[in-house]
């Protein structure tokens, strides 16, 4: 560094003087800089490079300008030869390639087009491609196309280098290099027969040296392969068989036994192909222990909870059938039984351990404090339908009083597009389906897991609200029977509502509707499904003979009570001991969703408008 110039002997002075005091500071030496290395000692330097394997010798040769002048010499070939020594039965060096270049075809992982990362090594055409590149810049022509080549040679694979494709599509097709093609098309043309013979035996000569080097470049890198997944496999097996020895020492051997150790050693931390070090085996030692804690919990599901809840199913049906032996719980609508699984009572029982025996009569003081526990799900219930609701509203338009009591709080089905009042939307039997999904598809979480076990010995799962509002075609329909949609009970609009009927469907005006038909019908003709649902209610609804479900008068109304009607007449005759002959509607079983009248034909006479239905309307 230059002097600083000082222009009077004073300000030098002061200058010396901070100087002698300051300390000097010790300048970091640079770490990992090997700018100065190919100023050392050639001997020096190749006896370095000849502990180099040839990918590093690539990689060191792209550093800088000085390393590369020094590697791609030809008369530095004998650095990449010893390299070359260092694997073993490595093929040798092709007469039509430099060493850099078979080290870069043999060890380099980049894609000669893209420089992504590929390893589809075509031997004899001395390319690398990655897949999306080897589809695209190989010659997709097939050979027979060749016309000058084929006259000469019809066999083309004696004569040019062929590659088959691994793609199942072009399986059985032969393709060539175009430059080779070309270059041989050049050398043949302008030939007499004589000379055309012996350009062709040269050819088949170094054709056959080409695919006989790249038979052997094949064979050593399937046999590397091959060791590599063998040194991989000992990895992971010596890593299974410690793991395993832990946990049948931690006290996991009854999961181990039951789930397979096929199948837990499928985890990711197990599988894994790196070997055990004390720092991998302190981070995956809580995650073993967790995933372990998983599989005992489902091992316990499905062979102790699942045996009790069905115990639980026969008391809840029993609970059901017979109301005068359990105490009364004031609640219009009971849960299903999957919900009454998990109220804490009967979840404790549930999950008492192994060696306690429980029978119907341990959930007796469960069912104590049942009463309790029903309306705390129904208000938690009623709550969740309130919410939807509450969200249907428009914004000029809000709720007013109890809104389970109001006109508007309608609900539609989100699978079966059925429009209900509050009662059926709570006893309405798609709350309790399991989401489905494609087994491809499926990638279930632990608590996934739990539940479908659940699901499948309970055959449902708990209640989950799957509506949507309606309020707004409600809206309208109260509107035109000039009541005020703000303040409109369910009481008030039975009372005081006039007959509907349809334009569309039945223009002639002789069926008439209550207004929640009328209402329905009109969700029915402007339903937001897809055209195929709509098609199909509309085919059945439409015509006035909609799939029914029935539910039982003689048990108590419950979630996912209704039935088709020859179950309900065989649940009847089972669980309450009446014949089929006996068993009459209205006084045995009602329909489930019986808060919406059927539509009513009058049939017009001389006289007054008389009604064909049999049985008198109280909505009429």
């Amino acid at each position: 560094m230059k002097r600083p110039k000082y222009e009077d002997a004073q300000g030098s002075e002061s200058l010396l003087v901070e100087t002698q005091d300051t300390k000097p500071s010790r300048s970091r030496a640079r770490k990992g800089g090997l700018s100065l290395l190919p100023t050392i000692s050639l001997d020096v330097l190749f006896e370095i490079f000849g502990f180099l394997k040839p990918l590093d010798l690539l990689n060191l040769a792209r550093t800088s300008k000085a390393f590369r002048n020094l590697l791609m010499r030809k008369s530095n070939a004998f650095i990449w030869r010893a390299s070359r020594s260092l694997i073993p039965n490595l093929p040798e060096c092709p007469p039509d390639l430099s060493e850099p270049q078979y080290a870069c075809l043999a060890f380099d992982p980049h894609c000669y087009n893209c420089r992504g990362i590929g390893f589809n090594i075509i031997w004899q055409f001395r390319a690398k491609y990655c897949g999306p590149c080897l589809r695209i810049h190989i010659n997709m022509e097939p050979a027979y196309s060749k016309p000058v080549v084929t006259q000469l040679c019809p066999n083309l694979n004696e004569l040019l280098p062929t590659y088959i494709f691994r793609d199942l599509r072009l399986r059985f097709t032969e393709m060539i290099q175009t430059s080779q093609y070309e270059a041989l098309s050049l050398r043949l043309n302008g030939l007499d027969c004589a000379e055309q013979t012996l350009v062709i035996e040269e050819t088949k000569k170094v054709v056959r040296a080409i695919r006989e080097h790249a038979d052997a470049c094949k064979a050593w890198l399937s046999g590397v392969n091959r060791a590599r997944s063998d040194e991989l496999h000992q990895i992971r097996e010596g890593r299974k068989r410690i793991i395993k020895e832990w946990l049948e020492t931690e006290g996991w051997k009854p999961e181990i036994d039951y789930h397979t150790w096929w199948k837990i050693s499928k985890h990711r931390a197990i599988k894994d192909s790196r070997p055990l070090t004390v720092r991998i085996w302190s981070r995956i030692r809580p995650i073993l222990t967790e995933f372990m804690s998983e599989m005992r919990t489902i091992r316990m599901e499905e062979t102790l909870y699942n045996s009790r809840r069905r115990i639980l199913l026969q008391a809840w049906n029993d609970f059901l059938a017979e109301p005068a032996s359990f105490p009364n719980t004031d609640v219009d609508v009971l849960p299903h039984v999957a919900d009454v699984a998990r109220f804490k009572p009967f979840d404790d029982i549930i999950k008492l351990p192994a060696h306690v025996v429980v029978e119907r009569d341990t959930f007796l003081p469960a069912f104590v404090a049942l009463p309790n526990l029903v309306r705390n799900w129904r208000r938690q219930v009623d709550q969740q339908l309130a919410a939807i609701i509450t969200n249907g509203y428009p914004k000029e338009y809000g709720p007013v009083g109890d809104i389970r009591q109001l006109a508007t709080s309608v609900f539609v089905c989100n699978a079966c597009e059925q429009l209900f009042f509050w009662i059926d939307a709570v006893a309405h039997n798609c709350s309790l389906d399991f989401p489905r999904v494609p087994s491809k598809e499926r990638n279930d979480s632990f608590k996934e897991q739990v539940a479908r076990i659940a699901y499948y010995s309970l055959g449902s799962s708990p209640w989950s609200p799957k509506f949507r509002s309606s309020t707004v075609l409600a809206i309208h329909v109260i509107h035109s029977c000039c009541q005020d949609p703000r303040t409109a009970t369910l009481a008030h609009m039975d009372s005081t509502s006039t007959p509907f009927y349809c334009f569309a469907c039945h223009p002639d005006g002789k069926t008439v509707m209550h207004w929640r038909k009328g209402l329905e019908h009109n969700h029915l003709h402007n339903s937001q499904a897809s055209e195929g649902c709509k098609s199909r209610l509309q085919s059945q609804l439409l015509s006035g003979k909609p799939p029914r479900t029935y539910r039982c008068l003689l048990c108590r109304r419950s979630v996912g009570a209704g039935r088709l009607l020859r179950s309900i007449a065989c649940h009847i005759e089972e669980q309450h001991g009446i014949s089929i002959l006996n068993i009459h509607e209205g006084i045995h079983y009602v329909k489930e969703i019986d808060s919406i009248p059927d539509p009513v034909t009058l049939s017009w006479n001389n006289g007054p408008v008389v009604a064909t239905w049999s049985e008198q309307n109280s909505y009429l």
